[in-house]
């Protein structure tokens, strides 16, 4: 079934998947929201809908006036299509990246604020191959511990072994009461659909065993033509430097080489914040939230 038009918008579906693929390519995204992937796996924590505007996939969350909007996909007149929508929905479009953001600083009627809690870190994936210098003391110190103290065994996941991962997830879960926790619980229902479309999507999976166990894994895929986004990085937290080796580990045995490596945003958790900045980013992908300015 073909997606809507603007203004009407249907559920995303697994089968709008090409439309999406052809659009991503032609105007490669660098913010970490906007992979079919992601969009898909978080349908239902955000109810998205999808429609199209011209030559553009439009995916918003949400009713009038409190309406949400991501930032257009593909290529065409993103300007003219945020400047009409905004007019009829009185909404907003959020975690809009630098590119599109831009095109409004001289827009008087639009009103940018920034979003420091979605900007994305960006990070050299040589550096966090090599871990090299002082500044990776910590790192290199806890992977080595790690390892003269255990003995585990690197997993390349695919879709004949990545149901493995589930078990882990819901240790994990248990852990950190995910049922508890709406985000939390939100993030387990995304990563159980990457799990049962793992061979639709164009995912690179990884996992450590210890003891027998799957104690670690690590979710990623192709951004944009040089960078990396993981999605899922997580280690049992009784394993100090689990978390370290699964990430390095990770990324020293991906075959496709990628200059960077998008580790998403902390939505403004202080742990979260501290865990990213300590692998020393290069940049942040800054996003902002557009809306129309009160009269």
């Amino acid at each position: 079934m073909n997606i809507e038009i603007y203004p009407g918008s249907g559920p995303l579906k697994l089968e709008d998947r090409e439309e999406f693929s052809r659009a991503l390519s032609a105007n490669p995204p660098l913010t970490s929201e906007l992979t079919f992937t992601n969009l898909y796996c978080w349908r239902q924590a955000y109810n998205f809908q999808v429609a199209k505007l011209d030559n553009l996939l439009i995916v918003s969350s949400g009713k009038d006036p409190a309406k949400r909007f991501l930032s257009p996909i593909g290529k065409g007149d993103i300007k003219s299509a945020v400047i009409k929508i905004l007019g009829e929905t009185k909404g907003a479009f959020i975690r809009i990246g630098e590119e599109v953001s831009g095109l409004f600083k001289d827009e008087p009627g639009i009103r940018i604020d920034y979003d420091r809690d979605n900007s994305d870190y960006l990070y050299s994936a040589a550096d966090l191959i090599e871990l090299a210098g002082r500044k990776y003391d910590g790192k290199r110190n806890l992977i080595r511990r790690f390892k003269s103290e255990r003995e585990y065994e690197y997993l390349i996941l695919d879709a004949s072994n990545i149901a493995e991962c589930l078990e882990f997830e819901e240790t994990w879960c248990t852990i950190k009461d995910c049922d508890g926790v709406q985000g939390l619980a939100n993030e387990k229902q995304a990563i159980r659909e990457m799990v049962s479309n793992f061979a639709f999507f164009n995912l690179l999976a990884g996992a450590i065993r210890v003891d027998g166990k799957i104690r670690a894994v690590a979710l990623a895929e192709k951004l944009n033509p040089d960078t990396l986004v993981m999605h899922v990085l997580k280690a049992d937290p009784d394993m100090p430097g689990l978390y370290q080796v699964m990430f390095n580990e990770f990324l020293l045995r991906q075959e496709r080489g990628f200059d960077y490596v998008n580790l998403e945003q902390d939505l403004g958790i202080e742990g979260l914040r501290r865990s990213k900045e300590s692998y020393h980013y290069i940049k942040l992908i800054n996003k902002y939230t557009l809306r129309l300015r009160e009269s």
